[in-house]
């Protein structure tokens, strides 16, 4: 991972968390989100690496993009947390 896929994935985690809230907001149940996080950051994998922006296989970005949806929900979880004390 270079320099540059680093802080693109950097980028990508504060935009799945947004995606998320703006489907929550649009009707999508929160018990899913978790879910949508997963799927989201995985198609900004794919679309990334599909775009020409990130470098290695296929399933590398794949792998990327679903583990920055992962963290994107464990991010919005530990801050839920946090807020509420």
């Amino acid at each position: 991972m270079t320099a540059i896929d680093a802080t693109l994935w950097a980028v990508v985690v504060p935009l799945v968390v947004g995606v998320v809230q703006v489907c929550k907001q649009a009707g999508l149940p929160p018990r899913w989100s978790g879910l949508a996080a997963l799927l989201v950051g995985l198609a900004c994998g794919l679309l990334v690496r599909l775009a020409g922006v990130g470098s290695g296989p296929l399933g590398a970005a794949a792998l990327a993009g679903a583990i920055a949806g992962l963290s994107a929900a464990g991010v919005w979880s530990g801050a839920r947390a946090v807020a509420r004390g």
